[in-house]
């Protein structure tokens, strides 16, 4: 208990001391794609789905946007990922449900203006350390899957 605290505690003077910072940089991390748009979607499910995860939804924004009249952002998915392992582990306990919020975990691919495909993603790393005992594990396991999912844009 007095561990959990001590983090909490760390974690809230270092979210104070990083409030004036952009923190976009550290909390999502985007790297180029070396694939075209449509590879880039493809080989992250493939990796995804070859480690046990499933990809039970990818979202189409353009699509989305566009059939709601509004203006065209490029080809832009999300990819919705779950591992039902890892799943399992964190909402074994009550004290950990509450980071369904976070599940299933996301990654978004998507093209720039400069022609090239992108893809983004939660730091997962960082926010292993940023959890309590609970949680921070199983994100510290999902960061490494991470990884070696996007492996391919390194």
């Amino acid at each position: 208990m007095l561990a959990n605290n001590a983090l909490r505690m760390a974690a809230a003077a270092l979210a104070i001391l990083l409030a004036g910072c952009d923190m976009g940089s550290v909390m999502i991390e985007e790297e180029r794609s070396p694939l075209g748009f449509d590879a880039t979607v493809a080989k992250i499910i493939d990796n995804a789905e070859a480690r046990g995860w499933e990809a039970p939804k990818v979202f189409d924004f353009q699509a989305s946007l566009i059939a709601h009249q509004r203006p065209d952002p490029g080809r832009m998915s999300v990819i919705k990922l779950c591992s039902p392992n890892f799943a399992s582990r964190m909402f074994a306990s009550d004290d950990s449900k509450f980071v369904a919020v976070m599940a299933p975990c996301s990654i978004a691919v998507y093209e720039k203006s400069d022609g090239h495909t992108y893809v983004s993603r939660m730091n997962m790393s960082l926010m292993s350390k940023l959890m309590g005992n609970g949680v921070g594990p199983v994100l510290a396991d999902i960061a490494a899957d991470d990884e070696a999912i996007l492996g391919f844009v390194r």
